[in-house]
């Protein structure tokens, strides 16, 4: 009699204790592990702070800001500067600046410009002198010159200047030293429609009057000494 089925049977049995076998004999892969890089983390850390202190300036700056003088018109070197030719703007805080602030007008107002500043020019420190004061024992002459009668450098308020008596107009050179008058530049204003400057001076008051006699003339000009403010 052949019997087949205990042959397969145990056939069976011996391959799965192989296939146990073979897969005891194969061992599993270690787990993979990161590498932590001390250095690397300690950066990334360093430009997630610089990145909020940044956002955080940025935001302050924008939420706060200052509020200074600008021109709202032209104005003359020379000229005072008055309410009226003042606006202000907004600048963010912080801003490297020497504009003056709103709450500093009372240094503004009165004031003579000591460059030209046209509309929208920022107010500064340097923009301005103070007023001059005129003594008592002083007097304010003032004259009406053409171009050929001032300096070709532009007057601006506290020059030392001399006025000079010229002669009359084509005459001959004068013979002797012409007199000349100390005085300080106060205010100076150009009238562009009539080609003229308007120069108000400080002058000595004894010598006052000959000078209005000769400003009414126009037999003058004016020298540039040195030590001007």
């Amino acid at each position: 009699m052949t019997t087949t089925a205990p042959e397969t049977e145990n056939k069976k049995r011996r391959g799965s204790k192989k296939a146990d076998t073979s897969a005891e004999a194969t061992p599993g892969l270690p787990p993979t592990r990161s590498r932590r890089r001390p250095g690397v983390i300690a950066a990334g850390a360093a430009l997630v702070i610089v990145g909020a202190l940044g956002s955080w300036f940025y935001i302050s700056n924008a939420r706060h800001t200052e509020t200074v003088f600008v021109t709202s018109t032209d104005i003359t070197r020379g000229e005072k500067i008055e309410q009226g030719d003042l606006t202000t703007i907004e600048l963010a805080a912080g801003q490297k600046t020497d504009a003056i602030p709103v709450d500093q007008s009372g240094d503004i107002l009165g004031q003579t410009a000591t460059v030209d500043l046209p509309a929208g020019s920022l107010i500064t420190h340097g923009a301005f002198n103070a007023r001059i004061e005129v003594g008592e024992d002083q007097s304010v002459v003032g004259f009406t010159l053409s171009g050929p009668q001032m300096p070709s450098t532009p007057l601006t308020a506290g020059d030392k200047i001399r006025i000079v008596e010229t002669p009359v107009a084509q005459g001959d050179p004068p013979a002797e030293t012409p007199k000349t008058f100390p005085a300080t530049v106060f205010t100076v204003s150009q009238d562009l429609d009539k080609g003229v400057w308007v120069v108000n001076v400080i002058v000595p008051k004894d010598e006052a009057a000959a000078l209005a006699a000769r400003a009414t003339t126009g037999r003058v000009a004016l020298i540039l000494d040195g030590g001007g403010e």
